[in-house]
């Protein structure tokens, strides 16, 4: 199972999703833990790394982290002023989705909200 590093960005109610290349459905910007590298700081360099923006606050939300089917999702909430664009060929589209529109999207995307708005109550 792959350790993966999850990125979870408000802003405006609605929350940022990305769609890799060659793929269908959506999910939380991230990736893979390098060795020896905190998931927090995953999370943050793949943010930048995908969509470039900074973290200007992060905290990891440990109550948030799902088993997916081949990753371990370990969850950030990260806070950035910075506006995504597309760096890389590794997605072919953002959106902030407002949570309530039918799009394509992982099952874990589904769980982690469901877990984060259990832990807003």
């Amino acid at each position: 199972m792959r350790i993966r590093g999850t990125a979870l960005v408000f802003r405006e109610k609605k929350v940022l999703i990305v769609r890799d290349r060659g793929k269908q459905k959506f999910s939380f910007p991230g990736g893979g833990k390098n060795a020896h590298e905190p998931p927090l700081a995953t999370a943050i360099r793949e943010l930048y790394e995908e969509l470039g923006m900074s973290a200007r606050k992060a905290e990891r939300i440990f109550e948030c982290d799902t088993q997916g089917t081949i990753n371990n999702h370990k969850v950030s909430l990260i806070e950035t002023e910075d506006k995504p664009y597309l760096r890389d060929r590794e997605l072919d589209e953002f959106i902030w989705w407002d949570m309530t529109t039918d799009i394509p999207r992982y099952h874990h995307i589904d769980q982690i909200l469901d877990k984060y708005s259990r832990r807003m109550k």
